[in-house]
């Protein structure tokens, strides 16, 4: 393959320097991942490397796949370990965690939930009150001390004078005891088990730096301090080093990562050579503008500016709204627009925010305008509990010293097995110093009530069942569990809610089955770790509009992205003191843009209970659109005298915010109508919102939601509507975006 003519003059060099340590700065959009494929690909076609000797770490399953999919299409070979980080560490934990003298190969992995209800176990059995804020301040404690690799006695002197320090430290100790006698692994534990195994048993260290003899890191500058010492220990043989990263999208420092890796790889590995990949193929000069603008103001990056061949694009859009209500209605608007205009799909855009709490305005005209939308950073599948109930099943079959997801279950479907049943349950087998499964099944060597016995013994014969049927092929075990636990007589398929947790669990069992297309000969314990490890960002994009914080959507990219609430103390946070990182996931939200991108933010927005007047974000400043912020005074002023004719929101020129208010009349005027389709038929009632008459609408009418169904207008003010439905109570709506019609 002629690999020159794949790649431009700056991706070429670091793909043909194969020896040694290199550094890849890779700026937004600039074709890193396509660096890192076609280096390996290079490595196997050109210098004669066994693919068994390739090592790639990248941050999500997804990534992982679809390098290793290409690098196959092009080598025509297969052999490369390309993962994450935390499924190459439980890989090498399932071979050789043994030798930590603690657990076994087949241990269980705790999810964040898992975490959380032992944290809260041990308070209660501590007799501490119910305390929200010490859960978390502990779960955060023991976070930190394992991402330091700090064991709970290591950790505990660094306590001394924290508040609850002793506390903590007690907790912390019996949370790593728990974890043992349920032979588990919480996420942290991944990388500081395989740390702990790599110091302190050579012969196993030996064997995977001599296993991977070339090593590419994706996303260097998210790895934290365990990842990096990680990767430094098995490049220490070879030296073949290949770090791809961008300092200027380090957002993850909540997350433990440490944006100086990626400065402290020069001195760790001096003979080092650097290459800059500026070119971006993404984003409009327009809007590499703006993200160039905005990231210089941070002193300490490695320097670097995009640029791209391509088109400048349409100008950067800045609206300024009156309130969040008004922000939300000047969103959908332009995506509407944008949609029966010009040629847009729901999929192309994107609504960005800083923050969670934001997403409920949108979410909730989206439903009322029947608009498609998922949501990024919302509750994933894989937490939904008639999934994590299902999973627990298999999990405590897989691990039978997994007390946790017994636990869980154990009254999943209801079998009368109450809370005090099951905490007798638990203080029986602990005088009897059995397991929670040895006691289940051997129940009525017991000190409990023949009651409670009786009970027990209908969960053991469930468990007996399956440990009988275990060695099935697993897609017929999958099939057999659902059907002997009877899952769906929990659910009324009738309800709306329930179907959805019904289709949920055909979801599940479907994923197993095509998780098996291509992993025929898969046991049920490597199931489990696979959807373990799986993320957020490796759902299948489906036509639908995108609500994502902008953690969510990093590594994706959108034609158009809104990115809303652009204010002080929203974005950026007050609740980060990094100054540093806020400007950063901002570069990130504005690179994730291809065609178009708006800013948005509201001049005063209710929150914590009352509302407050809001000053625009530095970034805006920065990124040129306004002059100064302007002092709150001058805000109010601009409220007062805002026109509510505008719609509730204002176009703002770039050089001044707030200035030339009837630009968005001369605006309306230039706006066509909306051509009339059988899609915007069925969401506006045959009426585009530009065109729609909202003064037809009368207090006392009758009108249908395409939706909700029919319901009666008890109140209107300007564009919107109070109205009153039978099964869905009191609900306000924009008459002219919502799909309403009057009922004749």
């Amino acid at each position: 393959m002629d690999y020159k003519s794949l790649l431009n003059g700056a991706q070429i060099l670091p793909v043909e320097d194969t020896q040694g340590a290199v550094l890849v700065l890779a700026g937004a959009g600039s074709g890193k991942t396509r660096v890192l494929t076609y280096r390996i690909a290079y490595l196997i076609e050109k210098e004669g490397v066994d693919p068994r000797n390739i090592l790639a770490i990248t941050f999500t399953n997804k990534a992982a796949g679809e390098m290793r999919e290409r690098i196959t299409q092009v080598t025509g070979r297969g052999g490369m370990t390309i993962s994450t980080f935390h499924s190459l560490c439980a890989k090498i934990l399932r071979a050789d965690i043994a030798k930590l003298g603690d657990f076994n190969s087949n241990f269980s992995i705790y999810d964040d939930e898992d975490s959380k209800k032992v944290v809260a176990r041990i308070l209660k059995a501590m007799e501490v009150e119910d305390n929200k804020e010490y859960k978390k301040q502990i779960r955060w404690h023991i976070s930190n001390a394992k991402n330091q690799a700090l064991s709970a006695k290591e950790y505990a002197p660094r306590l001394k004078g924290e508040p609850e320090g002793e506390l903590i430290a007690k907790v912390y100790e019996r949370y790593e005891k728990e974890l043992k006698e349920n032979n588990a692994l919480d996420f942290d534990d991944l990388l500081y088990k395989t740390l702990l195994l790599f110091a302190t048993n050579k012969d196993v260290l030996d064997k995977y730096q001599t296993l991977f003899k070339y090593i590419h890191v994706d996303e260097f500058q998210d790895t934290n301090k365990i990842q990096y010492t990680l990767v430094r220990l098995l490049a220490n043989k070879y030296g073949n080093i290949f770090a791809v990263g961008d300092d200027d999208q380090s957002i993850y420092g909540w997350r433990w990562a440490d944006v100086s890796n990626i400065r402290k790889f020069t001195q760790h590995f001096p003979d080092c050579r650097i290459y800059k990949l500026e070119q971006n193929y993404r984003s409009t000069k327009n809007i590499l503008d703006v993200a160039n603008k905005i990231i210089a103001n941070n002193p300490s990056r490695m320097d670097k500016t995009l640029w791209t061949d391509g088109e400048k694009g349409d100008r950067v859009i800045y609206k300024s709204c009156y309130d969040e209500k008004a922000e939300v209605n000047y969103v959908l608007e332009q995506i509407t627009n944008l949609i029966y205009n010009e040629g847009y799909d729901y999929k192309d855009f994107a609504i960005l925010v800083r923050a969670n709490s934001l997403t409920f305005n949108f979410e909730n005209q989206l439903v009322s305008c029947n608009y498609p939308y998922r949501i990024i950073g919302g509750k994933k599948f894989f937490e939904r509990k008639e999934v994590k109930d299902f999973l627990a099943y298999l999990r405590f079959i897989s691990n039978p010293n997994d007390s946790e997801s017994i636990l869980r279950v154990i009254n999943v479907p209801k079998r009368g097995i109450g809370d005090t049943a099951v905490q007798r349950l638990i203080e029986a087998c602990a005088i009897s110093r059995m397991s929670l499964m040895q006691g289940i099944l051997n129940v009525d060597s017991l000190p409990l009530t023949p009651a409670i016995k009786s009970k027990i013994k209908v969960f053991a014969e469930v468990v007996a069942v399956l440990r009988e049927r275990a060695n099935m092929p697993l897609a017929d075990y999958i099939d057999f569990v659902n059907t002997f636990i009877n899952f769906a007589s929990q659910y009324d398929p009738k309800d709306e809610e329930d179907k959805n947790r019904l289709d949920n669990i055909d979801q599940l069992i479907t994923l197993v089955k095509e998780y098996l297309k291509d992993n025929a000969d898969s046991k049920l314990d490597e199931f489990l770790q696979f959807i373990s490890l799986i993320t957020d960002t490796d759902q299948t994009i489906e036509n639908c509009i995108t609500l994502a914080t902008v953690h969510g959507v990093k590594g994706l990219e959108f034609k158009c992205c809104f990115i809303i609430g652009l204010e002080e103390g929203l974005f950026p946070s007050l609740r980060e003191d990094d100054d540093q990182e806020e400007r950063r996931i901002m570069y990130v939200a504005v690179t994730r843009a291809r065609e178009k991108l708006y800013l948005t933010n509201a001049q005063s927005r209710f929150r914590y209970n009352h509302r407050d007047i809001c000053m625009p974000s530095r970034f805006l400043k920065e990124g040129g659109f306004i002059q100064e912020p302007p002092t709150r005074s001058s805000v109010g002023n601009i409220m007062r005298d805002f026109n509510e004719d505008f719609g509730g929101y204002q176009e703002i020129p770039q050089k001044s915010a707030y200035s030339n208010y009837n630009k968005i009349q001369e605006m309306k005027k230039l706006m066509k109508n909306y051509a009339s389709t059988p899609a915007f038929a069925k969401s506006a009632g045959g009426q585009t919102p530009q065109s729609k008459d909202t003064s037809v609408f009368k207090v006392g009418m009758t009108v249908e939601h395409s939706r909700f169904g029919q319901g009666k207008i008890i109140s209107i003010t300007g564009e919107n509507a109070k109205i009153e439905f039978s099964v869905l109570g009191v609900k306000t709506f924009n008459l002219r975006l919502a799909p309403i019609k009057i009922v004749e």
